[in-house]
C-alpha cells in the first residue's frame, strides 16, 4: 500500500470516526504534508547532481602522484591500434553512462564544491557531474577521505543554476547542556539522487521519504583492526534509514522537513554489503560536519589522537556506569600531558582513570571514544569525564594526530620550508605500536625532490634508515606542524636538530638551504 495512502489511514484513525463533512479536514492536513514535501523537493532540485566516474586506463596521460586528484578535463583517447577516436570514454555523451559507475553529489558552494562518497570515486581516472537542465562539467578531486567515506570534488567549469545545499547543525544525542537531539529515531527524511541513473538527462533528481530507523550504528561488516584504526563506519557512527537508497543513491542527500541536510547516505555501508531499498547515511552532526569543513578546504582530515589504551575490554564491550578503564597511557601523548593515568592491564576500575565522556557525550562502548576523539581531530582541545575512586572531573586534551593507512587526498598541502614537510610525531608513535615515547617535535613527512632539505638528508642519511625528528628550528622546539611552519616561514636559512629513530643517541644538526 502507498505510504501516502498509510498515512491517510494513520490520520483517520487518530480521528476516529467520522462524517463526510468531518472528513474533509483530515484530508487537508494529509495534503498540506504532500505540498510540503513537494515544496521540500522542489527547493533543494538545485543543490543535487549526478555523477559518473571512469577508472579506465585508456585516458592520454598519467596521475601525477604528487596531484592525484587532478583528474583533468576529457581528452579524446585513440581507439586500440591507433584507430578511429573511442568515443565510450566520454563521460559527457549520455548514451555512455550505462557503462561507467555513477552516483549522486551534492552541492557545497555555488563556485563548483560538489560532497560525494569516497567509494564512489575512488581510482578515478575521469569525473562528470551534471547538475540542473542536463549542464555538465568534467571534476577534479579536491580533497577525499576513505576513512569517513567522503570525498569534495571541484568542478573544471562553474555550472549555472547550482545552489548550495544548507546543512542542519544535527546532533544525533544529548547536547552537553542537556539538548535534545536534533537527529532522533522516528524523524522523517527525504532523499534526494539519481537511482539507476534515471534523471541523468535533464539533472532532476529522483525523490524518496521515509523516516530515520535508528541512529548510531554501525556496518556490519567484519574487521581485525583496532577500533582506532577502523573507517568510521563502523563506529557507531550511521543513521539507518528505510528511505529507499539504490543503486546510484550514493551521495544522495537526507533532507529534514525544513529542507536541511541530516545525512549524506553511503549504500555501500549497508548490512549486506550492497545496496538495497532502505539504507545507512552519514550524520551531520559536529563530527561529520568538522570532517567535511577540512575536505572543503581542500585539506587532509588529520584525525585525533589522545594516547590511551584499554585492558580486559574488547572494542564493542560496554560499560555504561564506570566508564572505560585506561590500562595504559603513552608517554608524551595528550592524555600523558593531561595527568590522565593508567591502572594496568588488570579489571580494578578503581586503580587508574575511567573516561564516562567526551564534550559531553557519554561513551557507551570504546568504539565511542574512537569515534569522538577521532573526528574531534588534532590540535583540538576536547573536555574529558574521567573518574577515579569514584570521584569525577573535567580534563581538557589538546589532541595530536593519529596515524592511519587509510588512503586520502588533499589538493591543499602543508607547506613546505626548503622542500622538507613535516607531520605530527604521535603518527610516529601509533605505527610504532603506541608505546615510543616520544620528546616534543614533528616528523620528516616528505622531502621534496632535488630540493636542498633532500640533498642535506641524502648526506647524512645515504640509505634512508629510519624515521627523522625535527626536535627544534634554530634552537625553539617545534611541538606541532603548525609551530614549525611558523618557525620556519619568511626566513632565509634554517638550522634544525635532528634526530633519527634508528640512531637515538645521535643527535644532528642540519643548516638549510
Amino acid at each position: 500500500m502507498p505510504r501516502l495512502a498509510l498515512l491517510l489511514l494513520a490520520l483517520l484513525s487518530v480521528a476516529g470516526p467520522a462524517s463526510a463533512a468531518d472528513d474533509r479536514p483530515v484530508r487537508e492536513k494529509v495534503r498540506d504534508i504532500e505540498r510540503h514535501l513537494r515544496q521540500v523537493i522542489d527547493d533543494a532540485e538545485a543543490s543535487v547532481v549526478a555523477i559518473s566516474v571512469s577508472h579506465s586506463t585508456r585516458y592520454p596521460g598519467r596521475i601525477d602522484p604528487a596531484n592525484p586528484g587532478r583528474l583533468g578535463d576529457h581528452v579524446m583517447p585513440i581507439g586500440v591500434g591507433g584507430g578511429a577516436f573511442d568515443t565510450k570514454l566520454d563521460l559527457s555523451d549520455l548514451a555512455n553512462v550505462a557503462d561507467h559507475p555513477f552516483g549522486t553529489g551534492v552541492v557545497l558552494d555555488a563556485d563548483g564544491l560538489i560532497l560525494t562518497n569516497y567509494h564512489l570515486i575512488e581510482g578515478a581516472r575521469k569525473i562528470y557531474v551534471r547538475g540542473p537542465r542536463g549542464l555538465g562539467s568534467y571534476a577534479n578531486i579536491h580533497a577525499a577521505d576513505a576513512r569517513s567515506d567522503l570525498a569534495v570534488l571541484k568542478l573544471l567549469r562553474p555550472l549555472a543554476d547550482l545552489k548550495p545545499i544548507t546543512i542542519a547543525e544535527g546532533r544525533v544525542g544529548t547536547g552537553p547542556a542537556g539538548e535534545k537531539p536534533t537527529i532522533a529515531r522516528g524523524m522523517w527524511v527525504v532523499a534526494l539522487g539519481f537511482p539507476d541513473a534515471a534523471g541523468f538527462p535533464d539533472g532532476v533528481p529522483g525523490a524518496s521519504w521515509g523516516i530515520v530507523s535508528a541512529v548510531r550504528r554501525r556496518a556490519a561488516v567484519g574487521s581485525i583492526e583496532t577500533g582506532a584504526g577502523k573507517p568510521l563506519t563502523q563506529l557507531s557512527a550511521l543513521l539507518q534509514t528505510d528511505a529507499r537508497l539504490t543503486l546510484g543513491s550514493s551521495g544522495s542527500p537526507l533532507l529534514n522537513l525544513d529542507g536541511e541536510m541530516v545525512g549524506l547516505s553511503t549504500p555501500a555501508a549497508a548490512v549486506t554489503g550492497a545496496e538495497t531499498a532502505g539504507g545507512f547515511a552519514i550524520p551531520m552532526d559536529q563530527n561529520f560536519r568538522r570532517i567535511v569543513a577540512a575536505l572543503k578546504q581542500g585539506r587532509e582530515v588529520e584525525y585525533g589522537f589522545l594516547g590511551v589504551r584499554f585492558g580486559g575490554t574488547t572494542p564493542g564491550s560496554r560499560l555504561l556506569e564506570n566508564g572505560l578503564p585506561i590500562s595504559d597511557v603513552t608517554q608524551g601523548s595528550p592524555a600523558d600531558k593531561a595527568g590522565l593515568t593508567g591502572g594496568g592491564r588488570g579489571f580494578d576500575l578503581n586503580s587508574g582513570d575511567s573516561i564516562l565522556a567526551v564534550d559531553g557525550q557519554p561513551l557507551r562502548e570504546q568504539d565511542d571514544l574512537y569515534l569522538q576523539v577521532g573526528a574531534a581531530l588534532a590540535g583540538n582541545t576536547v573536555k574529558l569525564t574521567v573518574q577515579r575512586l569514584g570521584a569525577r572531573r573535567t580534563v581538557e586534551v589538546t589532541l595530536a594526530k593519529i596515524g592511519h593507512d587509510f588512503p586520502f587526498i588533499a589538493s591543499v598541502r602543508p607547506p613546505a620550508a626548503f622542500g622538507l614537510r613535516v607531520d605530527w610525531s604521535s603518527t610516529v608513535q601509533v605505527k610504532a605500536g603506541g608505546g615510543l615515547p616520544l620528546p616534543d617535535c614533528v616528523s620528516v613527512r616528505e622531502l621534496e625532490p632535488n630540493s636542498a632539505a633532500a640533498r642535506q638528508f641524502k648526506a647524512i642519511d645515504p640509505e634512508a634508515k629510519g624515521v627523522w625528528l625535527v626536535l627544534a628550528v634554530d634552537g625553539q622546539p617545534a611541538a606541532t606542524p603548525a609551530r614549525f611552519s611558523a618557525l620556519t616561514a619568511g626566513t632565509a636559512s634554517v638550522t634544525l636538530r635532528l634526530l633519527n629513530l634508528a640512531e637515538p643517541e645521535r643527535p644532528r644538526e642540519v643548516t638549510l638551504p
